[in-house]
């Protein structure tokens, strides 16, 4: 599918696309009114399974962490009411986030890297408090101890290998956008710990090298994405630039919401798009937040909206239902 031909119609629906994201990104201002035994959204920032429990997905707002719980529920806020503008979970099931803390709580503004070991319950300071506010975050399932996040402040993607401690600063100016606000979404591969996407107002960017350098994907606006491992998890598990590229035919699937033509999948490393998400009708106004694979089944996969309506898949992202839905 080509990255270059598109129309002035598909521009000028992309160029209205990035205007609702702007509001949506910067201000969080979506709301909906529910009964008391269900959340109320602004906006959500990420969504990833708890490693150590399966059946529960954390999903990260502006209003701090929800947890929902198969086969059907919320289960509310876990702890304070934090703004979770970065989120990511290790797989030992520590949470990391960035963003600002709420009313009260004894935390630097920003929060720089902040970390949970109860579940989102209490969060402690790690580094670079009241200094840098991660807008995108990742967590590498393949390497113990690599986050990523980029700081729309200074420009630059921050990789650490010791959990947060001390931290690489690499200018990404790729990764800006028109905004310069950077990605939406970092996204780790989940066999590879050099490689990552990078999903926004700039399209969709890969890297393979650590955040040295990155590869265009898509152009447009892209609100999520994910690396679906392959149906046998112990197949194509490999880390050289073929399976890390979903070359091989045991290797990742990449999946992600384009705002202009909908979710789509790519078996070989972003060179492809074919159409998936049958079932999956996003309003404009509020398109995906985050994609999310079950970690001991992947083709089960959740896709959630910025002020959260929910769909589970269990057949890789074709067919979708809604399992959740504001009033």
């Amino acid at each position: 599918m080509s990255r270059t031909g598109a129309g002035r119609a598909r521009g000028l629906r992309i160029a209205w696309m990035v205007a609702v994201l702007a509001v949506l990104v910067t201000a969080g201002v979506l709301a909906w009114s529910r009964a008391a035994s269900s959340p109320a959204i602004r906006h959500v920032h990420g969504m990833t399974f708890d490693p150590r429990d399966p059946g529960k997905l954390w999903v990260a707002t502006h209003d701090g962490l929800l947890v929902w719980e198969e086969p059907g529920r919320w289960r509310g806020r876990v702890g304070p009411v934090v703004d979770l503008m970065g989120f990511a979970a290790a797989p030992d099931g520590t949470l990391y986030a960035s963003g600002h803390p709420g009313p009260g709580l004894d935390l630097a503004n920003p929060l720089g890297l902040a970390r949970s070991a109860d579940g989102g319950r209490t969060w402690e300071p790690v580094s670079l408090e009241g200094v840098v506010d991660f807008h995108a975050m990742a967590v590498s399932p393949a390497r113990p101890g690599v986050i990523y996040g980029y700081f729309y402040g200074d420009g630059r993607l921050y990789r650490s290998e010791d959990g947060g401690q001390t931290w690489t600063r690499t200018p990404a100016s790729d990764l800006a956008g028109p905004r310069g606000l950077g990605p939406l979404q970092l996204v780790a591969h989940p066999t590879d710990p050099a490689t990552l996407l990078a999903a926004g107002e700039n399209g969709l960017l890969l890297s393979t090298d650590d955040g040295q350098t990155w590869e265009p994907l898509r152009d447009g606006v892209v609100t999520a994405a994910a690396f679906i491992p392959g149906r046998d998890r112990g197949t194509g598990a490999g880390t050289d630039t073929a399976t890390a590229r979903g070359t091989d035919s045991g290797s990742v699937t990449i999946l992600v919401y384009d705002a202009a033509e909908g979710l789509l999948r790519s078996t070989d490393g972003g060179r492809t798009w074919q159409p998936a998400g049958s079932g999956l009708r996003v309003d404009p106004e509020d398109p995906l937040a985050a994609l999310a694979a079950h970690p001991d089944a992947p083709q089960r996969i959740y896709a959630i909206t910025m002020t959260g309506t929910l769909w589970r898949s269990t057949d890789g992202g074709g067919a979708w239902e809604t399992i959740w839905a504001p009033e």
